[in-house]
């Protein structure tokens, strides 16, 4: 297959993809087409002084054709790495656009999600810890009219109930009434959100 038609092939579809592209640009080999012209010119040469009209005008042919097949093997390079840097640009710019979307589309579900399940849990949470303390007053009301009537038999924290702490450690340091911290958020209410533990950009 000569040049001209490398070149149409690998042009002819305005859609080549980027690999379409990479592969016309490996099959023109430049350096070929050159050795080519270099064979074509020692050729001619050879002939100027010993060759007959007919043999020199065959060689000055074959030379013009040699040079005419490098020099569009050249071009058709230059114009498919043109168009190989447009192909790559548009493939890079899909990619982009397909995982920005492919972002966009989580970032709306988790959205959703918040807005829906968080905002529920944080009101439950919320609703779950006001409990909790009040099962811990009424313990500690008991406990208390336990220790006035002389008895030792308290009953144990809820929260220690439910969450143990080690004998070595303050229970209260640990509490998740005091370590847990929501700020308000849709319908949920806030817990513990102390503005000055939050940093403003």
């Amino acid at each position: 297959m000569s040049i001209l038609d490398s070149i149409k092939k690998a042009l002819r579809s305005p859609n080549a993809n980027v690999t379409d592209l990479r592969e016309a640009i490996r099959a023109i080999d430049v350096g070929a087409l050159d050795a080519a012209v270099s064979r074509a010119e020692r050729e001619r040469a050879g002939l100027l002084l010993d060759g007959t009209e007919k043999e020199l005008d065959a060689a000055d042919t074959a030379l013009t054709m040699a040079i005419r097949e490098r020099d569009r093997g050249v071009a058709a390079k230059a114009l498919l790495g043109e168009r190989l840097a447009d192909a790559e640009a548009a493939a890079a710019k899909a990619l982009l656009d397909a995982d920005r979307a492919s972002a966009d589309r989580t970032a709306e579900d988790m959205k959703r999600a918040l807005l829906t399940h968080f905002v529920d849990h944080q009101a439950g949470m919320a609703a779950l810890l006001l409990q909790l303390i009040e099962a811990e007053v009424a313990v500690k009301l008991v406990n208390d009219r336990l220790a006035a009537a002389g008895r030792s038999d308290f009953l144990p924290a809820v929260e220690t109930r439910a969450f143990p702490v080690p004998p070595t450690q303050l229970a209260s340091v640990y509490s998740i009434l005091r370590r847990t911290s929501f700020r308000a958020v849709g319908s949920a209410p806030a817990w513990n959100d102390d503005a000055s533990d939050f940093l403003s950009l």
